[in-house]
């Protein structure tokens, strides 16, 4: 049946009915009929507008067709036709099947591990399934309450594993890090991951906090998942997480008591308490073994000691199983005596201070010393090259350490090679090294010499400037001169083996490097802050990061202006424009472009040029080309006279292409002719295939068709050398250009088919309009105006929905055309009229062109 099929394919694809319709350009009531099966054989446009706004690929595609026909009829699906030498479907290379079409996007299992030995928490474990079950088709919120090491969020991951099962569509955790004294996560920020999780590309996730809540909701649509918010400090930090649809469950744990989300938003609370004892005996003896049954008095008073916390316990079992032959009476001795100093009378469980203290005190030196500095760590986890920048020491040295921490359970493993420390570890690892600082200078006192933790902070940030500088060298060599120069760091920077590897190392670090830069624009070390924020800004636009580049560019220019640095300040200012730039608001990106140019005037050099040629691409992109022509050419003088072939080849590919906008051919064909070679020379690979790429414009705007599609394949095969998929899907567009103008309707439809998954594949919506503008070109060309209108309606709609104020009057251009050949000339007029307000607005030389439409 075609219904179910349908919606199954709609829901692995991420989408609500409504997201669907819009992309499909069909209605809502349509698809929600044809998935009841009340319309049981859909028109075969219909179908095919659904297996593209899907993205799906043979032999998913053949089925999709199949099931919505009596027959089969495996010729109806759109083929992909493949560029001029590219690999036949079947035997395409990973590039090729990315580019294609985007696979489904896999169910989420994000549960962390379950922790060994779990113990008790029987009569809670039911009581959560008993909620569940009491409410099996509503939405189930269940909030886990209680103090620090209590162990609520072992209750909640063990739970979780348990009922996996009921959410076939996946279990989605996040860290919410709420009582972190630095960087709890903000509710927009979590919710950026959970979008990039289920799907979204990052050059779609809105910047307001409710529009990624709303779009969350829509992922969830019709789902069941469960979704499980670890460490939240309040009602207000969890509610724009909650799934919104019946079937799905939420579970929250936090020290507080939840208790707006119990009276607004009807969860269930779950208050946990300290184990009982006899659990709490169960606990030790499970981590310790047949000891416990020998010495009952002394493993109950250790059990008390620990005030019944299962982190606290987990620790005291650690050090005594570390000491076989110690008796336990001894153990509980020992830290009844020697560790009752360090408490504070008036702190609650206070006890649990005492068991840190008494596992810190039984570790080498070197091993208490490195606990009290990874607590300094502003990020999530960490690696051994981390911790060793951190502490001073080789990577193999930090690696026993951190094994010795591990063992004695003052650490945890987060994943291969990395790891990570309770909250409640973290603030008195932290409350060590800041009284190692305070003795340290009770030393040295008359010194000017900084603590051990400051020390420490500044080995691991020159760390990171220095990993992220290596990373970026190898995967844009082209451009080390544009990045801030690094000194080198004290501490080893690990092996990246190629792009690949360097890329994978700053998609692993990325959350790290981001609270890096916040801890140092908000704690005092506001240089650090704008160098790294310039050396991470091209892999943010490059991977489309933009949530990140936000955060961190926002924290870069107030880290700029608070030590007046002015060339910073600058810089932090090109790349919030940058991202503007890449989510389509070209006004926003040209006051930060406007703003970093009367900065850079003072200094002149590559800023100054770097700024006049991002103006010029904004002014190309909005066909105001004798503006980009004159800021092309100012930026290649600045480059020039600064030395910079890199740069002065970039800007005259931008002049060729304007040049070619304003039919000047021949000075085009010249500066591309002197941009190629130059490109070459910088080894400048992505530069290469954007001179590739003009030439092959320039070659489609003077007719001559054979040469353009030669050139823009060649770029297509550069680009997908270098795995930039935003620029593969531009050729693909370029190639279905060249087949427009050679009446070859049926082969543009198939190359705009895959530039249109390419585009959302990477969420670059701009890209996305233009094609579906061309595809209508290419349908109403193949006869096929009914699919054509329905193509200038979707982009119209994206258009308006970015905010993209240059292609509404385009695609309201073009709707007025379509509307005039079909003779509807008060519909086609209504068009004009509103792209003739949009152009005028925009002062859009294209103004001129639909008043004489309208005047005739």
């Amino acid at each position: 049946m075609f219904g179910p099929l349908l919606g199954l394919c709609r829901r692995s694809a991420g989408l609500s009915q409504e997201g669907l319709a819009r992309r499909a350009g069909l209605s809502v009531r349509t698809i929600s009929n044809l998935e009841r099966g009340r319309a049981r054989w859909p028109h075969p446009d219909s179908v095919r507008r659904l297996a593209d706004a899907l993205g799906l690929r043979p032999p998913t595609r053949e089925q999709f067709f199949a099931a919505a026909m009596r027959q089969p009829h495996h010729d109806l699906a759109a083929r992909t036709v493949p560029a001029p030498g590219a690999a036949e479907p079947g035997r395409a290379d990973a590039g090729q099947a990315r580019i294609d079409g985007a696979a489904a996007v896999p169910a989420p299992r994000q549960l962390p591990a379950t922790v060994g030995c779990f113990a008790g928490r029987a009569a809670e474990l039911a009581a959560l399934t008993g909620l569940l079950d009491a409410h099996p088709e509503a939405l189930v919120i269940l909030a886990i309450s209680g103090t620090a090491g209590v162990g609520k969020t072992a209750l909640a991951v063990q739970w979780a594993h348990q009922v996996a099962d009921r959410f076939p569509d996946g279990q989605l955790y996040v860290n919410l890090r709420g009582y972190d004294p630095d960087v709890p996560v903000t509710a927009g920020a979590a919710l950026a991951g959970l979008l990039r999780t289920l799907g979204l590309p990052g050059l779609q996730i809105p910047d307001a906090t409710e529009d990624r809540a709303r779009i969350y909701r829509s992922r969830l649509a019709g789902r069941r998942v469960l979704v499980l918010l670890d460490n939240a400090s309040d009602s207000g930090q969890v509610r724009p997480l909650l799934p919104g649809d019946p079937g799905s469950a939420a579970v929250v744990t936090s020290r507080d008591a939840m208790a707006g989300l119990v009276v607004t938003d009807g969860a269930r609370r779950l208050d946990l308490d300290v184990l009982p004892l006899p659990d709490a005996v169960a606990l030790l003896r499970s981590l310790i073994g047949s000891r416990v049954d020998d010495e009952p008095d002394a493993v109950a008073e250790l059990a008390g000691l620990c005030a019944r916390l299962p982190l606290a316990l987990r620790i005291a079992a650690e050090l005594a199983a570390a000491r076989p032959s110690t008796p336990l009476a001894e153990l509980v001795g020992e830290l009844t005596t020697d560790c009752l100093d360090c408490l504070d009378a008036g702190e609650d469980r206070a006890e649990i201070r005492a068991v840190f203290s008494w596992s810190l005190r039984q570790l080498p030196a070197d091993a208490a010393r490195a606990f009290a500095l990874l607590g300094l760590h502003p990020g999530q986890d960490l690696d051994v090259h981390a911790a060793a920048a951190l502490t001073g020491t080789s990577a193999r040295q930090a690696g026993i350490l951190l094994g010795l921490l591990q063992r004695a359970s003052l650490i945890q493993a987060s994943g291969p090679g990395r790891y990570c420390m309770h909250d409640l570890l973290r603030a008195y690892a932290r409350d060590q090294a800041g009284a190692r600082d305070q003795a340290g200078a009770r030393d040295q006192a008359g010194s000017c010499g900084t603590g051990a933790g400051q020390q420490g902070m500044a080995r691991l940030f020159d760390y990171y400037l220095a990993a992220a500088a290596a990373a970026m060298d190898i995967l844009l060599p082209a451009e080390v001169h544009l990045r801030p120069a690094i000194p080198p760091s004290a501490a080893a920077v690990p092996a990246m083996h190629g792009q690949v590897g360097a890329r994978a190392w700053l998609d692993q670090e990325l959350e790290n490097l981001a609270a890096v830069v916040v801890q140092c624009a908000d704690h005092g070390w506001p240089r650090h802050a704008t160098r790294l924020a310039g050396t991470l800004h091209r892999y943010l636009m490059w991977g489309s990061h933009l949530t990140e580049g936000l955060n961190i560019q926002s924290h870069a220019l107030a880290a700029a202006r608070q030590c007046g640095d002015l060339a910073a300040e600058a810089e932090a200012l090109n790349g919030l424009g940058a991202i503007c730039y890449m989510k389509g608001h070209f006004g926003d990106a040209a006051g930060h472009y406007q703003a970093a140019l009367e900065l850079y005037r003072a200094g002149g050099g590559l800023g100054e040029a770097r700024v006049l040629r991002n103006l010029g691409q904004i002014e190309h992109q909005m066909s105001n080309d004798r503006a980009a022509a004159g800021y092309y050419r100012r930026a290649f003088a600045a480059f020039t006279a600064a030395g910079d072939t890199w740069g002065a080849a970039r800007a005259l590919v931008g002049l060729a292409e304007a040049e070619t906008e304003l039919e000047r051919y021949q000075q085009a064909a010249e500066h591309l002719q002197r941009a190629l070679p130059m490109a070459r020379a910088a080894r400048d690979q992505e530069g290469e295939g954007a001179a590739l790429e003009a030439t092959g414009a320039l070659c489609l705007r003077r007719g001559q068709l054979a040469q353009a599609a030669r050139f823009f394949s060649r770029a297509l095969a550069m680009f997908r050398r270098l795995n930039f998929p935003t620029e593969e899907a531009a050729q693909l567009f370029n190639l279905a250009e060249v087949s427009l103008r050679q009446d070859e309707c049926s082969q543009a439809i198939g190359y705009l088919q895959q530039a249109l998954t390419g585009f959302r594949h990477v969420g670059y919506q701009y890209g996305e309009i233009r094609v579906l503008r061309s595809l209508a070109a290419a349908l109403y060309g193949a006869g096929q105006p009914t699919a054509a209108h329905a193509e200038l309606a979707a982009a119209l709609r994206l258009a308006a929905e970015t905010g993209n104020t240059y292609e509404q009057a385009c695609a309201h251009r073009d709707l007025a055309d379509h509307h005039q050949r079909a003779a509807e000339h008060e519909l086609a007029r209504q068009h004009w009229q509103q792209a003739l307000a949009l152009f005028t607005k925009l002062d859009a030389p294209e103004a001129d062109q639909v008043r004489s439409q309208l005047a005739g």
